[in-house]
């Protein structure tokens, strides 16, 4: 196993005993439905129970199944033959760690406990904030990723590695940020 591995999967784990962690301590503390305020008006904790996804949207037994399938999938998917840029790899271990976090509770519980509350968002966790901060990272990376330098801007021409043809298809697109 190489050190990006070590890195990638000590993220994840450590990660995902954190939201467990908390989730344990603050369940253990105060009472399903309590409201403590933090910050008056914008931060608080209020203890929920969830058995869908965000939100509580599509309430499901299912999601323990999908928890379970999605986690090596993950791994797979950020830790290809191909090395990413840090930051893509770093996002992809809080995205494990996220899905290892709720999927603990789907498996032990069956359901996911939320404890955040920031208004106007509803409840959540940190194996939420874990997910959806680092996929919003991702679609940034992407998005302002350009794999040709500003001198080189313009149209590509068909069969070079950037084209976005099917020429494109498998090969490196050189370094990223």
């Amino acid at each position: 196993m190489n050190r990006r591995w070590l890195s990638f999967f000590g993220v994840a784990l450590a990660g995902a005993v954190l939201d467990v962690a908390a989730k344990s301590i603050v369940f253990s503390k105060f009472d399903l439905g309590e409201t403590v305020p933090i910050v008056p008006g914008l931060l608080s904790i209020q203890l929920t129970v969830n058995k869908g996804i965000v939100w509580g949207l599509f309430p499901s037994a299912v999601w323990m199944v999908v928890s379970l399938a999605a986690a090596p999938a993950i791994a797979i998917v950020f830790l290809r033959k191909t090395p990413a840029c840090r930051g893509e790899t770093l996002c992809g271990a809080l995205i494990l760690a996220g899905t290892l976090g709720n999927g603990w509770d789907r498996l032990v519980l069956g359901h996911v406990r939320d404890w955040i509350l920031v208004r106007p968002i509803p409840n959540f966790n940190l194996a939420d904030a874990m997910l959806t901060t680092s996929v919003s990272v991702l679609f940034l990376l992407w998005i302002l990723h350009d794999r040709r330098s500003v001198r080189d801007a313009g149209p590509a021409q068909a069969g070079e590695p950037h084209d976005g043809g099917l020429g494109d298809v498998g090969r490196d697109h050189g370094p990223r940020p």
